[in-house]
């Protein structure tokens, strides 16, 4: 290779290098896009619209929710795996998006882990035993011995095939030796008219969304899944409490942005995404969701999200579900 050829490759590479870090230095100079992979009305969405609203203040840009729902959280989730790693696209995922898909799916277009920089852990929520006021059931064993005198003709709703209120319910299923019929929708909002007026028998749903339709006595709310009662719902019994040995299933969320993003845009992303989290308003805003926050570096959602794929993997053997 002749001088003048390297001077020009190494000039190139200099230029380039010197427009990344100013590129990086001047993030963000425009709108970010946060994507909810569910339809509006879950606690996805909901927990979403608080953080972006905070983030906007502190960055000095919009964060524009946008979302992209339908195949367990995969398009949306896809769409961001998809993006320019610039730290101008996020998407807010789940457990089921980031982890136990990749279990349910081998064959998805994209890697939850592989194609996805890790933000942060925004926080844990269990899940909710719920069912309409035309269930009779006050608690857990009694309307399993409902669900036997249905014979099958019951049926219970979840956010997505493959999503953890699946395992859940099925879980509750295979312990009682009962049988109902499993009604997937397009994430909890979608669902929730459908349990609200007696089509459907129960459903785990998230305790953020469950908690307000408890309290205005809208659906009854039964049992909680955490491994302890949540401080959101202290009167609410544990599925442990309420016989169900071992039964303890905790969801969690996180923020993803493209692999490759820029490590100096990553870490600023969990920061301002941390501080959103902490903020005096979004704190009193997640004793009504019944959230519980979180806030974690890069690294530490990383390490949750690899844990989970062997949890999950054990819960989904043990239970039979599947996604056709």
């Amino acid at each position: 290779m002749s001088l003048s050829i390297r001077s020009v490759l190494a000039a190139t590479a200099m230029l380039v290098a010197a427009l990344v870090a100013n590129a990086q230095s001047d993030w963000p100079n425009r709108p970010l896009k946060w994507v909810v992979p569910f339809a509006p009305g879950g606690p996805t969405d909901a927990i979403s619209r608080v953080l972006s609203a905070r983030m906007a203040e502190s960055l000095g840009q919009s964060v524009v929710v946008e979302n992209r729902a339908g195949a367990s959280g995969a398009i949306g989730s896809e769409f961001v795996a998809r993006a320019a790693p610039d730290g101008y696209t996020i998407v807010f995922g789940t457990q089921s998006t980031h982890a136990s898909n990749l279990i349910f799916f081998p064959n998805m277009a994209f890697d939850p882990i592989r194609d996805f920089q890790p933000l942060t852990l925004v926080g844990t929520a269990c899940l909710a035993l719920i069912v309409p006021p035309s269930v009779p059931a006050t608690n857990v064993r009694e309307l399993v011995d409902w669900l036997a005198r249905q014979a099958g003709a019951a049926s219970y709703a979840t956010a997505a095939a493959g999503s953890a209120q699946h395992v859940a319910a099925e879980l509750l299923l295979r312990n009682s030796n009962v049988k109902a019929t499993h009604v997937p929708y397009k994430g909890s909002g979608a669902a929730m008219p459908d349990l609200l007026a007696g089509r459907i028998s129960f459903m785990f749903d998230n305790l953020p969304s469950s908690l307000p339709l408890a309290r205005s006595g809208r659906v009854r709310a039964l049992a909680q899944t955490c491994a302890k009662r949540s401080p959101a719902a202290p009167d609410l019994p544990t599925m442990v409490e309420a016989g169900f040995k071992d039964f303890v299933i905790e969801g969690w969320y996180g923020l993803f942005a493209p692999a490759r993003t820029p490590r100096p845009i990553a870490e600023r992303l969990s920061a301002e995404i941390n501080k959103a989290l902490r903020h005096p308003e979004s704190m009193e805003r997640w004793k009504t969701l019944g959230f519980d926050p979180i806030g974690t570096s890069p690294d530490a959602l990383a390490e949750r999200q690899r844990g989970d794929l062997d949890y999950w993997r054990r819960m989904i053997e043990f239970t039979g579900v599947k996604v056709e």
